[in-house]
């Protein structure tokens, strides 16, 4: 148990896990932070529940490996680090999986590496986009114009069935 201060402590050894990673860590750079948790502390002993949540902004940094600008949200650490580090990109490559821990971390890392190995070998950034980049999703919700070939059709408007005479 830590204390911080005169009304707050921090347990060490939490039954479980003292650190705690929500989903919104796999949606941003964060470089190791996620939830504490402990208790506060009233003057007269009382102990309450507390979480401490780390400080996120959300910022846009320019990758030259992938020529684009990528926003994410930040815990201030990782800002830090990022600049310690000289740059956004040199962060996402020499930073151990470990420690950047989101998902979208490890896979901007893999597609820097796998951008630089193309470039390496002298290919044009236009066919890197198309070969290295990942596909965009397309919506299963897309118009499809219908072509009726008699003068009886059905059409589907929710649960019943509807004919139409031309």
């Amino acid at each position: 148990m830590v204390l911080l201060g005169l009304r707050f402590t921090l347990f060490k050894n939490f039954p479980k896990r003292a650190k705690t990673f929500p989903e919104q860590v796999h949606q941003g750079i964060f470089h190791g932070k996620g939830y504490m948790y402990g208790h506060e502390t009233t003057f007269s002993g009382k102990k309450t529940k507390r979480v401490w949540k780390p400080n996120v902004v959300r910022k846009t940094y320019y990758s030259e490996v992938l020529e684009q600008k990528m926003r994410f949200q930040f815990s201030t650490h990782a800002l830090r680090c990022i600049d310690k580090a000289g740059g956004f990109d040199n962060y996402i490559i020499n930073t151990k999986e470990k420690w950047l821990h989101s998902r979208t971390a490890i896979e901007l890392k893999r597609l820097m590496f796998e951008v630089l190995r193309c470039k390496e070998q002298g290919m044009p950034m236009s066919q890197i986009k198309k070969e290295v980049f990942p596909r965009p999703k397309v919506s299963r919700h897309v118009y499809i114009p219908r072509t009726y070939d008699t003068r009886f059709y059905f059409d589907w408007k929710g649960p019943r069935k509807q004919v139409i005479f031309c």
